[in-house]
């Protein structure tokens, strides 16, 4: 275990607040606590001076949190991140996902609402949280914690070891726009700046590369696309999308981040001449989530799930080429493909074998 004496915020991506305890936690296990070791929850970067023992909660118990405006929909079955719980509401048609997803609004608006939707939902037990840390944490061990690790996080790669050549791809990329009439200085004042970087991570994102954050949506068709359908890529690349089957249980996640600090939308990263086709096509948005010691970051962001129920009658008609533009369709993409036929540079090669695209 580190020490938390040793670990920075903006180095480590720890909570900087120490020792934060729910009031629904077991105040005369936290008690018993005192004096111990300090502990680091892993996933979420929370720190304490001490070691909660077990069935402490300090993230609260399930039964003693507060009841919430969605709670009633939810028929009593909760995901649980740290402090709250969250409703899972079971739908039975597209149409009442669509229903309920209009009716759901931020009231602050510096607070926006996504969604995610995937054909499968996993649990950070997959990630290697124990029972243990969950009878500290949340007081049981019958605790479903929903795990939306970025990629680079599942993969256990530091993305910061790939990012320097992907730049490069991107400069090379930015270079041949930038000699169109008009473009120079534009192209070249934004690289320059802070968001060229988060352009890349996006970018890097959205194309399939491993990233440090998440594909989120503002359009819930998008997402019950990305939760009705699998996906299966080839070595070359070449990803098909079929129709989940009857065994999948796809769920939709709808989270909240705050805008200019988590959320980051293509059109206010880049120049015009900059903004990709595939984000377009899937109204995403790079949700900007896990590193060092939070990699489940996003998690704390879900405030509602949707179990989709008897999903295989549903008619969804969306082709999988209006959220996955061809190459012919999409200028990016396009200079990608060409690359890796023709940048031989064993880094080149290995970065861009993770493109994926629908022909």
């Amino acid at each position: 275990m580190h020490s938390v004496d040793h670990l920075f915020a903006h180095l480590d991506n720890v909570n900087p607040i120490a020792d934060r305890v729910s009031p629904a936690c077991d105040i005369g296990q936290v008690d018993k606590s005192v004096g111990t070791p300090g502990y680091i929850d892993q996933l979420y970067g929370n720190c304490w001076s001490w070691t909660p023992s077990h069935g402490a909660a300090v993230y609260g118990k399930t039964e003693s949190l507060p009841i919430g405006p969605l709670d009633e929909l939810a028929n009593g079955e909760y995901l649980r991140v740290p402090f709250r719980r969250v409703p899972v509401i079971q739908v039975r048609s597209i149409e009442e996902v669509r229903a309920i997803a209009r009716r759901m609004k931020s009231g602050d608006p510096n607070f926006s609402g996504v969604w995610r939707g995937q054909t499968s939902h996993y649990t950070t037990e997959k990630k290697g949280r124990t029972k243990d840390e969950l009878l500290r944490l949340y007081g049981s061990e019958d605790v479903d914690e929903p795990s939306l690790l970025p990629s680079a996080a599942r993969a256990d790669l530091y993305f910061p070891d790939s990012f320097g050549a992907w730049s490069a791809l991107l400069d090379l990329y930015v270079d041949e726009l930038a000699r169109e009439p008009g473009m120079q200085r534009e192209l070249l004042n934004f690289t320059n700046s802070y968001r060229y970087r988060m352009w890349g991570f996006a970018t890097a994102q959205h194309y399939g590369l491993p990233s440090v954050g998440l594909d989120v949506t503002h359009d819930i068709d998008v997402a019950l696309f990305f939760a009705l359908h699998t996906f299966k890529t080839s070595t070359e690349g070449i990803t098909t999308a079929t129709r989940a089957s009857s065994s999948a249980a796809p769920i939709i996640y709808g989270l909240g981040g705050f805008n200019h600090h988590e959320l980051f939308e293509d059109e206010k990263l880049a120049p015009a001449r900059l903004l990709c086709t595939r984000p377009a096509a899937q109204s995403a948005m790079f949700f900007s989530t896990g590193w060092g010691h939070a990699p489940n970051h996003a998690a704390q962001r879900i405030y509602v799930a949707f179990k989709l129920v008897d999903h295989e009658a549903w008619n969804f008609d969306m082709q999988p080429s209006h959220y996955f533009p061809n190459p012919q369709n999409d200028e990016f993409l396009r200079f990608m493909l060409r690359l890796k036929s023709g940048l031989k540079l064993p880094a080149i090669q290995d970065l861009l074998s993770k493109i994926y695209y629908v022909p």
